[in-house]
């Protein structure tokens, strides 16, 4: 079985991962998708402002479907799930974008890489490209659960319904985040 295990930065996933192959056992791999797209030199570029790399996707996807020709029970832990072929079970861990805001900053990361990320989460963009690609995906919330219950939830199949738009907290918070975002791109022209 190939479990996809997604989400923002920060929301769970390498946690998730490992609890899950514990409970799984032996015959599960656990694979990091960005470490094994870098190490192949999938991408094109580094992104020195936003401390990323740019995948190559025509390479990936050639990398990523040579894998899984081989390996079939495989937990894939990635912030990408549009780059995985294919998965019997599709997870999507969410955070509190206050709470995410604050673990990333607690990161050393740029305040861009920050704003970023948690305005992903904030606008569900990995939610949206999982809807996009599979019709068999459901959202987590980690906030303020135990990771133990996050990966009972994950092996019983339970899914949770996620607007953190309806919070006039994070909505006042996406506003900043859209500003410091606006001042790096405005600084970059």
């Amino acid at each position: 079985m190939i479990i996809l295990i997604s989400g923002t930065p920060g929301t769970g996933k390498s946690v998730v991962s490992k609890l899950l192959k514990e409970k799984l056992g032996e015959g599960y791999v656990i694979f990091h998708l960005s470490s094994f797209l870098i190490q192949n030199r999938a991408y094109t570029e580094y992104d020195e402002e936003r401390q990323t790399y740019i995948i190559d996707e025509e390479k990936a996807e050639k990398l990523l479907g040579d894998f899984f020709k081989t390996h079939k029970d495989v937990i894939v832990e990635t912030v990408y799930p549009g780059l995985v072929p294919k998965a019997d079970k599709v997870i999507v861990l969410r955070r509190n974008p206050l709470t995410l805001y604050e673990e990333l900053k607690r990161r050393g990361w740029s305040e861009l890489k920050v704003a970023e990320n948690v305005m992903a989460e904030i606008l569900g963009s990995v939610s949206e490209e999982a809807k996009e690609y599979f019709d068999n995906y459901c959202e987590l919330d980690t906030t303020n659960k135990s990771w133990e219950d996050v990966v009972e939830k994950v092996l019983k199949g339970e899914c949770e319904s996620v607007d953190w738009l309806s919070d006039e907290r994070v909505q006042q918070l996406l506003l900043s985040l859209d500003k410091i975002i606006s001042q790096y791109e405005d600084s970059s022209l």
